[in-house]
């Protein structure tokens, strides 16, 4: 009997981890905190441009990161299209990353789901991991002097507020 509840609990866990909408692993203190300085990269995009953080210095910026198999993530991107020129007019620059995903694989993607954005390529998730990105979708907010100031698996309303404007 105590093996049967025993699984039966293991089950309802797994459950539970693998039917979540997301994983949020930020509590709501780092979500408003001063997160610390956002650790520099370059990556190449889908296009075969290299982008690097350091060109944006100066601007907020949106991280976005998310992969092509995650239906959350999928979710994100009509929001994110029909937000872009609301941020860019606000002065946010967003930047989408997959994590993780060859070229092949979010170029197919990308033109599957005509996705106006140049994506950046974290194949081998060395950003990801300096970002502590654990669960995906995830927003990070940049201010203009590279401090990380939100991290979370949304996009907050209050983006402006967050950036000081």
């Amino acid at each position: 009997m105590k093996k049967i509840l025993r699984k039966v609990f293991i089950v309802l866990l797994s459950f539970l981890f693998l039917s979540a909408p997301a994983v949020h692993a930020y509590s709501s203190v780092d979500k408003a905190a001063g997160l610390g300085q956002s650790p520099d990269f370059s990556l190449s995009t889908v296009s075969g441009k290299t982008v690097s953080l350091e060109d944006s210095r100066g601007k907020n910026v949106v991280l976005f990161f998310f992969t092509t198999w995650c239906p959350w993530c999928r979710k994100k991107f009509p929001e994110l299209v029909k937000n872009q020129e609301r941020y860019k007019n606000d002065g946010v620059e967003l930047i989408i990353i997959d994590a993780g995903e060859s070229r092949a694989k979010v170029l197919s993607f990308v033109q599957k789901q005509g996705i106006p954005f140049d994506i950046l390529l974290d194949v081998d998730m060395k950003v990801s991991e300096d970002y502590d990105i654990v669960g995906i979708p995830a927003f990070v907010l940049i201010s203009e002097d590279g401090r990380i100031l939100y991290r979370d698996n949304d996009m907050p309303d209050n983006y402006k507020k967050i950036f000081g404007k």
